[in-house]
């Protein structure tokens, strides 16, 4: 009979290989090209920050509350829905199950803290270059904190309490320990490990008798899996993936019915409705937009920030990709079947038309900043236009091998 140990290997080396089938979809040849580029392009907009740092700022505390939100490591159970039957009558034998799951919760997010620590180093040593005892007990706090917090979080859940008031905890915690070293170097940052520590001893008696929550463990694998596929959406299609609609009233005059609603009008027409409508796809779009105004306008450099540009644009043409099987395999091309011609057709009106948007808002960013280099806003609209006409050649090919 398979042990728990065992079944927790079974479904992480499952869960692993579809990461792995999904990862060269997401890092193809483009879009590494791309990473490179931008990866080069925040160290040399960082490096020309740091030369010149702005005043009147707490860096302390901005670089505290990010490895504080960083060390709250979600737990991932890979639970599914079966498990509340079927592993119910081995409950008892399940507490080998989570141990591995904390561990490799941990492991599996420890490269983002350290990625983190080696990006707030150089700012950190730029404010105060005498505080490298600080920046290495600062450093012992990122990586053992998340731990103690994922021990933490498995007895509250145990206990039957919420999710958001650990996160809540955790974070005040974490912030006031990192911040406090950070800030003033005294040993009183070390009470918020210490508190950690007797909490989870506290909890772990308390819940010693507890039976597994599986509803909630259950609803918290599931939303994990969900938020992994949202952002795997951004670069293929994902089986399985249900994009729930949202009712915006303030977009109501964007989806105004064509006067004349024929075959030509119809598939521009239901690829801006799915999108504006689309609960996941459009709060990636506006997360993508806010983040590419926010990089652009703190690197205030003028090559770095069309880089970074062009590298959005990219990303969002590549996100919308899914929106073509969603509408053009779906049921209104049974109802009302139209050529294929008018459905990539349709498909490149709506890519062009949300591209242009979007490389107008971010040209006026740029524009604002940068208005002596403001030449090289066309390379966004030049990046726009090629990788449209790249997306819908190779549909063009797509459908000629399913005609075949």
């Amino acid at each position: 009979m398979m042990t728990a140990k065992q079944l927790f290997n079974q479904r992480y080396r499952a869960m692993r290989k579809e990461a792995q089938y999904y990862n060269k979809f997401i890092f193809n040849g483009h879009f590494t090209v791309f990473l490179v580029i931008l990866i080069g392009a925040f160290i040399l907009g960082y490096g020309e920050w740091l030369k010149d740092i702005p005043t009147g700022i707490n860096y302390f505390l901005f670089i505290s509350i990010v490895l504080a939100i960083s060390s709250i490591f979600p737990l991932k159970t890979y639970l599914v829905e079966a498990d509340s039957l079927f592993l119910l009558p081995f409950e008892s034998q399940m507490k080998d199950y989570i141990q591995k799951s904390i561990w490799t919760s941990y492991y599996k997010r420890l490269p983002l803290q350290v990625i983190l620590l080696v990006i707030s180093y150089p700012l950190i040593h730029a404010l105060a270059p005498n505080q490298t005892t600080q920046f290495i007990v600062i450093c012992l706090f990122t990586l053992l904190l998340p731990l103690i917090g994922l021990f933490v979080k498995w007895y509250w859940f145990l206990y039957g309490l919420e999710a958001w008031s650990i996160n809540v905890i955790l974070g005040i915690l974490n912030l006031s320990a990192i911040y406090v070293m950070l800030a003033s170097g005294s040993l009183h940052s070390l009470g918020a490990p210490i508190a950690l520590i007797v909490l989870a001893v506290f909890l772990q008696k308390l819940t010693k008798q507890h039976r597994l929550p599986w509803t909630f463990l259950i609803k918290q694998a599931h939303q994990h899996q969900a938020n992994y596929y949202k952002f795997v959406s951004m670069f293929t299609d994902v089986k399985g993936l249900q994009e729930r609609a949202v009712r915006r009233r303030y977009l109501d005059f964007l989806l105004a019915t064509p006067t004349s609603f024929h075959e030509g009008a119809m598939y521009p027409f239901l690829f801006k409705r799915n999108f504006l409508r689309g609960k996941d796809a459009f709060n990636l779009t506006l997360r993508l937009v806010v983040i590419t105004v926010l990089l652009m306008s703190w690197l205030n450099h003028p090559y770095v920030s069309i880089v970074i540009g062009c590298m959005a644009m990219y990303i969002l043409i590549m996100q919308m990709s899914q929106f073509y099987t969603q509408e053009a395999y779906g049921l209104w091309p049974q109802v009302w079947p139209p050529s294929e011609a008018l459905v990539i057709l349709g498909y490149q009106k709506f890519l062009t038309g949300t591209t242009s948007v979007m490389a107008a808002i971010l040209s006026v960013v740029y524009l604002v900043f940068n208005i002596q280099h403001g030449y090289l806003i066309v390379l966004l609209f030049i990046v726009s236009y090629l990788t449209i006409h790249r997306t819908i050649k190779k549909l063009k090919y797509k459908e000629s091998l399913l005609r075949d």
